[in-house]
């Protein structure tokens, strides 16, 4: 039984380590953001109009801001109006 806690207590170590270093490596890149194709054909989509722009705004300071370890912002709109420079009934 004793074996067994220690081959436990090995197994927890390692799990630790890997996520130290997952965490890590998930903050070397904090600053970098990726756009997929379909992110893409959605940017040139919301240029075709004035509305469009106005919501490119917004989706660009998503995904500027967006939480790398769980993909969520958390921001309510009175504070997401003041950084785009609109009302918030906009």
């Amino acid at each position: 039984m004793f074996i067994d806690s220690e081959k436990r207590l090995k197994q927890l170590s390692d799990e630790a380590k890997k996520n130290t270093e997952d965490l890590e490596e998930a903050k070397k890149n904090s600053r970098f953001t990726q756009v997929s194709p379909k992110g893409w054909e959605r940017v040139r989509e919301l240029l075709k109009d004035s509305q469009g722009i106005s919501a490119l705004k917004l989706y660009s300071f998503l995904a500027e801001h967006i939480d790398p370890t769980c993909g969520a912002v958390v921001a309510d709109q009175q504070f997401l109006a003041e950084k785009l420079g609109v009302s918030r009934s906009t």
